[in-house]
């Protein structure tokens, strides 16, 4: 019989609710008391406590003030009038810049101060505009963008006294949602110009814009709420398909990230809390807006103090819903999502290195270029070329240090090695096979390359290369991962078709391990040896004129051993780039390019897989 103290185990924490990825992924919105006065495209400052709204659709002039829970009726504006520029001051000390008034649209440059009672007329802005962004104070902001007779970028800056003009925003946009605590501290999310909804997001630092990461979702009219580094924008307008959104984003100073909906959908609200502290967007309101009418509906984001982070490999028991759950990564609900397109449109048989939010894009086929382009995340920019023109070379590395070997037109195919240092193209040391179709995987001085209608395996130790161990069936067009001393290659063209063949590399040779769901070729990969993913190709054969062949957008994961199929890609094409070397991942990966059988595409997508929290169940 055991002894109880014999037994042993571990202590499983009981948690309440279950854990989450950070403070705002927790946050939601409630309702709260309706405005005395439906409207939309108002001004809004202050907390959610102790929060401010004037003016508004139809040229409204009427103020109220906000306490938590209700709206009370104060002192008009002096002029009538919509579209201010919006989350300057606070509460007690605000201001109403410019804007529109009847008969629409009579632009103005008044602007008007708030001191907690009464509004005053002082200096006017020097350019008549509305839908504008704005930050700052009653005695140090700043207005920029908006419309004229035409978009606008222009900025001004107040002193407390006068307007300046100072330098323009980057692109020319109105309908801005605000962030910012300062005058020299602001951000710019989203609008619209000419025909376009923008996803922008332009940071102020005193005395220039810089753009920044782009939102996830392009729309005009959305609220802000916080500081330049830590703030919510949320509502908006898009035009399909429904006229106002809910969808909320949480910058965290580098990044977006969608959490919690607004309960109901709208766009150009009334009023939003305006960021006078860091921690605002944690607590903001918003008020009014349009939905098919306009609206008083009042809502309030609260995001807790208390949480408990969310860790890979957690486990807890979670004593509400009775349930014991481990925290994850959840590849069954990973994504592809649309990413932003190639500035180039010829690109197959092209290669890639990086990540996700810093890629890099070389050569391609037809017709063959050297062109070069580097991805921060948000979008594409052309860069030096390489020294030759190639296609179906080989490319690894990082954005910052990568290297393209082989290739070149068909049906000559060559030893040529190029470096790339992040800024420019350099010639290297050449491969000892000519060589086209490899696959790849590691970095500039540890890099390994395979494959082809040969078998031959070659390493890269920085500057030379040295024939390694055959793979043990021949293929092209394979998809790689992994790092020099522990990779895999997967499918690939196995004449006369695709193959779903499967080897690992150990660092010194290869063996065959359980085969792909899918026969394909001209396929791309991501991630380790046991954490890999394969996505793209054509199958069953090496041309899309082949009898039955057909572009593919299958994923396939591997978690070590075995192939589970995934979500498709949005769009079915072979012989794009996916982003090698280090910096790929199974739980994020950037695919670009390729060819869907009748056309050549220039799309990018993006491959997400979150951390979830699952609930161990026995069987």
């Amino acid at each position: 019989m055991a002894e109880y103290k014999n037994i042993k185990g571990f202590t499983v924490q009981t948690l309440s609710t279950d854990t989450i990825v950070s403070q705002f992924a927790g946050g939601a919105w409630a309702s709260s008391n309706d405005l005395n006065t439906t409207r939309y495209r108002g001004i809004g400052t202050g907390t959610q406590t102790a929060g401010l709204i004037a003016g508004g659709y139809n040229t409204t002039a009427n103020t109220e003030q906000y306490n938590g829970s209700s709206w009370t009726e104060v002192n008009d504006l002096n002029t009538g009038r919509d579209q201010g520029g919006n989350n300057v001051g606070t509460y007690t000390a605000s201001l109403f810049m410019a804007g529109a008034a009847t008969p629409w649209p009579n632009l103005k440059t008044d602007v008007e101060q708030w001191d907690g009672s009464s509004w005053t007329e002082i200096t006017d802005v020097n350019t008549a505009r509305r839908n504008t962004f704005g930050c700052g104070s009653t005695t140090a902001a700043i207005m920029a963008g908006g419309l004229t007779t035409t978009y606008a970028a222009n900025t001004e800056s107040w002193n407390g006294s006068s307007w300046t003009e100072v330098n323009d925003m980057n692109t020319a946009r109105n309908y801005i949602a605000s962030m910012g605590t300062s005058s020299t501290a602001g951000l710019a999310s989203g609008g619209a110009g000419p025909s376009t909804l923008y996803a922008k997001v332009e940071s102020w630092n005193g005395s220039s814009w810089t753009e920044t990461t782009d939102l996830n979702t392009a729309a005009e009219g959305r609220g802000g709420s916080g500081s330049s580094t830590e703030g919510i924008v949320f509502s908006g307008y898009v035009p399909s398909p429904t006229a106002g959104v809910g969808i909320t984003e949480h910058w965290n100073g580098s990044s977006w990230t969608e959490i919690a909906d607004l309960s109901t959908a709208r766009f150009a609200p009334g009023g939003q809390a305006g960021g006078t502290t860091a921690g605002a967007a944690s607590a903001a309101w918003v008020a009014g807006g349009y939905t098919t009418t306009i609206i008083a509906a009042t809502e309030e984001f609260t995001a807790p103090s208390d949480f408990v982070q969310q860790n890979i490999g957690q486990l807890y028991f979670n004593s509400t819903t009775n349930t014991f759950k481990e925290t994850i990564t959840d590849m069954a609900g990973a994504t592809w999502a649309s990413a932003p397109s190639l500035n180039t449109n010829t690109r197959y048989f092209c290669g890639g290195a990086g990540s996700t939010t810093a890629s890099l894009i070389c050569g391609g086929q037809n017709p063959v270029t050297n062109n070069t382009e580097l991805f921060d995340g948000s979008s594409w920019t052309e860069v030096n070329e390489m020294n030759g023109s190639k296609a179906y070379h080989s490319v690894t590395g990082l954005q910052t240090a990568a290297m393209a070997v082989g290739g070149s037109p068909a049906p000559s195919f060559g030893t040529n090695n190029e470096q790339w240092d992040g800024t420019n193209w350099t010639e290297s040391t050449e491969s000892n096979d000519s060589t086209n179709d490899r696959a790849q995987c590691g970095i500039t001085t540890a890099a390994l390359f395979f494959g082809n209608s040969n078998n031959y395996t070659e390493l890269w130790n920085g500057s030379a290369f040295t024939e390694g161990a055959n793979m043990n069936n021949a293929r092209g067009n394979q998809a790689g991962g992994g790092i020099q001393t522990l990779a895999i290659g997967a499918n690939g063209y196995k004449a006369p078709f695709g193959s779903d063949e499967v080897e690992l590399w150990d660092g010194s040779s290869w063996t065959e391990t359980t085969e792909s769901n899918t026969s394909r070729q001209s396929v791309r990969g991501a991630g380790t040896q046991t954490a890999f993913i394969m996505s793209m190709g054509n199958r069953p054969g090496g041309s899309p004129s082949l009898p039955g062949n057909t572009t593919s957008r299958y994923t396939e994961f591997w978690n070590g051993t075995s192939w589970t199929e995934l979500n498709d890609m949005s769009t079915a094409r072979y012989a794009g780039a996916s982003s090698q070397g280090p910096a790929s991942s199974s739980t994020s990966a950037l695919y670009s390019g390729g060819y869907t059988g009748t056309a050549y595409s220039s799309a990018s997508e993006e491959w997400t897989a979150d951390v979830a929290n699952k609930t161990i169940t026995a069987s």
